[in-house]
Formats: C-alpha cells, structure tokens, sequence
C-alpha cells in the first residue's frame, strides 16, 4: 500500500460541488464487470490491490475528510477537504474483495439487472450521510472487487464532490495501466508510474484565471443567467431528509428503468426519417432526442397540468457512435429548450431539427474542460443551474459514451459490460454505448406510471426495448 508522501500537516482543498444540490449527499459509482478464468484472484488479487493505492497515492485529496461549512453573511456553503498525515487512520480510501457465488454469465442472461448483483457490490450506498464531528462520512474513494467462477466485478465510488465521470476515467485508467505493467513483469509490486495529472486545485484555477474563454454562446449564455427564474430542484436528495441513506436509495433506485437501443433500431430510425437521398440529413441522436422526449412529454402528460411546459436538458452529447456520417461527432453540445405539449405535437422530424437548432457547440473545449474541474464557481454554479438541473417534467441527458470506461483493461481484456450506478434523481437517464457497433444503453429515473406507458406507445416500442 503505498501512503502520498508529499502532503502538508494542513492541506485544505476549496471546492464547488461537482453537481450541487442534489448531488451533495452522493457519491459517483461505475460497475464494470469482465469475463475471466476462475484463476485470476490468485494471480492477479495483490497486483489489483497495490496499483489501487499506488495510484491514488499521486491525489492526496482523497485522503482527506469533506466538510460542508455554511456562509452566514453570504448564505452560500463552502465546501472543503482537509488532508493532513493524521487523518490516514480514519479517511484512508477502501478496498474490499469478496468471493461470491453468482455467475457472471447468468447476470448478463438477466441484462445486468442489478437485483442480480451480488451483494457486496451493492453495500456501499451512493447516497452519502452528513458528516457530523463524531461521525465523518466515509472514505472519500471506496472500491469493491467482487470474485465469479467466471469472471469479475468491480464497483470504484468516488465523492461527486471531488470528481466527476471524467475524473474517475482517469482513474480507472491509470489504475488498469498500473496493474497490467504489474501482470506483464511478472512482479507482484505496482511499479510507479508518472502520472500526468494530479488533483492540484490550486495551479488548476491559477490557470482558469489566466486564459480567456472563446467568447461563444455558451459562455455568453451561462454568463447571463438569472438563478432566480431558474427551475427548481422537485424530489431531489435534500441534506434535510430525514430517511436514511439505504431508504433514499431503495426508494428512488426503484424507478430507473434499463432501456436498450439496438444498432439497427438506430438505421431504422434514420432511414424511416430521411425517405428519399434529397432529404437533408439530420444526426439520428437529435432524432433519439426528439423521440424520446416527445413520447416521454406524452406520457407525463397524463399527470400534469394541461399544457404543460416539458424540459430538454443535454448536458453533452457523444462521440460517434458508429462510423457513419448520419452520427453527431465528438464535440460537446448542450441542449436547454422547453415546449409545451401543444409545440411537441409535431413530426419527431421537425422536432430534431429544432433541437439542432437550439444545440450549442463550446469552441473552447479546453476552457470549459478546466472549467469543469470546480474552480469558477459562480459560473459553475449557473451551468449547473440551467443544464444540470432536473425536474419532474424534464428529460435530462448525461451521455458519457466520450469516455473510456467501456475500454477499461487490467490485463484480460475489455469488460463486457460497464454501467454507473442508477442515477437518483427524478427525470436523469445515463446514456452509455453498446459497444463498438453502436447502439445505447440507457438507464433512466422515471415514474413508474410514465414506464407504463411508455411500454404501451408504439411510436417508443418500435425502436427502445425495456430490459427491466
């Protein structure tokens, strides 16, 4: 195990909330697992275990304990993580193994349906206690390695608070690179690798204050928000609950529901939308969009008000997902519309190409990559505000496909399934990649009578399945 050895008696890291409110009380949770030979604990367990901590030894910030401490005159909260050599007893991040009985084969025969994990995977709650002075949280980092006949699981929990999806990719990845360097030499020990980044919050916001930000519409828009006349959070994770972590957790993970877009369901989409060769093209994600949204508005409906206004809310959209022309490329897209039900009564044609209209691509990807990183926190604060902020009327997408998880190697090749844990709030769906042939794999928080029916609508069925 190896202990961050350059960490000052009193380091204290200031923080912006990587999603706010409701994500304050959570933490961020990615399952992989792979498809292994029975052998492998015995061969590969200690060289998993040492490059876990070798490499998070290069991020002293989560060695420390959070704390969320309340601005009277500003009535803001300051959220803060103080590291020092004394706090390693108690806030050292976890690691756990488990042998368990299931098989591997037969979670992926029930589509990953997470009442067919073994348990350890499921016995660290991603929605995390307040920290009082007798009792902090827990580890900042938390990882449970589960042993099949056949295979391997994995669950990495990481503070949303301290790191995003992109954050823990780089974990992930490092952390994988570490332990097939270990595997390939024949050696036990982790070698120590150069790591190219480390949590430096410090020179990351002396650089944000030093570069000036392409002057777009993203920037512009963001810039101008009024956080009074925007919407509000509606049957979030609030740190007044009063239930415990586990009830929160048991109540709203009931209502993700797994859906499934196969690759020719995308074609056909596509296809159906553009009849002849003269039709103008439109990228089948905004048509995914588009679908989704109205049928999801036609679905809520029922429950509201009559014409209601419905929310689109792209956080970022995907790579390609195939290597065909007709897929949006690698460029990040926020999307924030609203129409009634009145203007969503149209062809789901035209709809994409409204909502083309209205997606902004960011020319300063690097800015906003840095920006992201939880220094500028005003501005932070109102990307969140308007892009991040779910409600009950809302469709809000988080496509992660741009990241590396589905790639994650420790030396036996892919995992063939990885997937973040349900996300709790009312209105999210996760949209991951299938795989290289395309295709999507989405987990989506709804009411149970949405789902319903949703499964009855035929526009829907026709090209999303529901898994469970």
């Amino acid at each position: 195990m190896v202990i961050p050895a350059a960490i000052p008696e009193n380091a204290v890291y200031e923080l912006t909330p990587v999603d706010g409110n409701p994500s304050s009380r959570a933490n961020l949770q990615f399952v992989l697992f792979y498809k292994t030979d029975g052998n492998k604990r015995s061969t590969a367990s200690q060289s998993m275990r040492d490059a876990y901590y070798q490499v998070l030894s290069h991020y002293p910030i989560l060695y420390g304990q959070l704390k969320r401490k309340v601005d009277e005159q500003l009535g803001n909260t300051k959220v803060q993580v103080s590291v020092s050599k004394e706090m390693h007893a108690t806030c050292m991040p976890s690691y756990t193994e488990f042998d368990v009985k299931e098989l591997v084969s037969d979670i992926q025969e029930a589509n990953y349906n997470w009442a067919t994990w073994p348990q350890p995977l499921l016995s660290i709650c991603p929605v995390r206690r307040p920290s009082t002075d007798e009792k902090p949280d827990d580890p900042l980092a938390q990882c449970v390695v589960t042993w099949h006949a056949d295979g391997m699981g994995l669950l990495i929990s990481v503070d949303h608070s301290i790191a995003d999806g992109v954050g823990i990719d780089i974990l992930l990845n490092q952390w994988a690179g570490a332990t097939r360097a270990a595997l390939s030499s024949n050696n036990t020990e982790a070698s120590m690798l150069e790591l190219p980044v480390d949590y430096d919050h410090a020179s990351l916001y002396k650089e944000l204050c030093q570069e000036e930000p392409q002057k777009d519409w993203f920037v512009e828009y963001v810039d101008s928000v009024d956080l009074a006349q925007a919407p509000t959070e509606i049957g979030a994770i609030m740190d007044s609950d009063t239930r415990s972590p586990a009830s929160v957790e048991l109540a709203l993970r009931a209502h993700v529901h797994s859906l499934r877009i196969l690759p020719s369901a995308l074609h056909k989409l596509y296809a159906e939308m553009h009849p002849s060769a003269t039709t103008r093209h439109i990228p089948v994600i905004r048509l995914v969009y588009a679908l989704m949204w109205q049928c999801f508005a036609d679905a809520a409906s029922l429950d509201a008000q009559p014409n209601a206004s419905y929310f689109l809310n792209v956080i970022h959209s995907a790579r390609k997902l195939v290597n065909r022309p007709h897929y949006i490329g690698n460029a990040v897209c926020p999307v924030y519309m609203r129409q009634t039900t009145a203007q969503l009564h149209t062809s789901t044609r035209q709809l994409a190409q409204t909502i083309g209209n209205n997606m902004h691509a960011v020319s300063g990807p690097h800015w906003l990559a840095t920006l992201l990183m939880l220094q500028d926190s005003e501005r932070y604060k109102k990307f969140l505000t308007v892009f991040a902020n779910p409600r009950a009327k809302q469709l809000t997408v988080s496509n992660i496909s741009r990241l590396r998880f589905f790639s994650v190697d420790f030396g036996w090749g892919a995992p063939v399934h990885a997937t973040v844990y349900p996300m709790l709030i009312p209105g999210f769906a996760t949209w991951l990649p299938l795989g290289a042939s395309g295709g999507l794999h989405i987990l989506w928080n709804m009411p149970d009578s949405v789902a319903e029916r949703l499964k009855n609508d035929s526009r829907f069925t026709r090209y999303v399945e529901f898994l469970f």
